[in-house]
């Protein structure tokens, strides 16, 4: 099995908040959920919480809208607090500017992230996959990734159920994200309704 990092997502809408696909090649790496202060600061709240992609100097696309209009800022400061990072952009002074951008996703290019190490894969890379078991039943697409802190889990759905995968040594049977495939072999209870 392939060692997942990096829970980015890239930006293409699909159903449901958090069910993103492959647009352009870029990656949402998190949601801007609120102000930070009075002087234009954000807190970012990463997929990955772990993620040290974006930093000072750092530019990243704001998505604004479900309509995707965009915004490229520069990031000038990043720094942890408590589960999110504090961001200042290039151009957002005060706490007005800021308050525009809450809610928006932050994007950046995939060109911009790391090649992954060997037998690691990123979160966005599985989105779309076809799952199937060893024996070659189809279980869905991967819809989304949920971070658990354990494990990550894969949340995938068909026309008909929607079955969570987690991403462990004892279920994971192949992962080939270039391939858009991942085979599972199904635990006591992973498939019950």
């Amino acid at each position: 099995m392939g060692r997942v990092i990096e829970s980015g997502r890239s930006d293409r809408p699909a159903a449901g908040p958090a069910a993103p696909g492959r647009a352009d090649g870029c990656i949402e790496l998190g949601r801007i959920v609120a102000t930070h202060g009075v002087r234009g600061e954000l807190r970012l709240r990463l997929h990955n919480p772990a993620s040290e992609v974006i930093g000072a100097s750092s530019v990243v696309l704001l998505l604004t809208s479900a309509a995707g209009d965009r915004q490229q800022r520069r990031v000038l400061s990043a720094r942890r607090h408590k589960h999110n990072v504090l961001l200042r952009f290039d151009g957002i002074d005060t706490l007005t500017d800021a308050e525009a951008l809450v809610g928006c996703a932050v994007l950046v290019p995939r060109a911009a992230l790391p090649a992954p190490e060997s037998g690691a894969v990123y979160h966005a890379d599985l989105i779309g996959c076809a799952v199937e078991t060893v024996e070659g039943e189809h279980l869905g697409t991967v819809r989304e990734l949920i971070v658990t802190g354990s494990n990550d889990v894969c949340v995938v759905r068909d026309d008909h159920r929607e079955v969570l995968i987690p991403l462990v040594a004892d279920v994971v049977a192949e992962l080939d994200a270039a391939a858009g495939r991942l085979v599972v072999r199904p635990v006591p209870g992973l498939l019950d309704p």
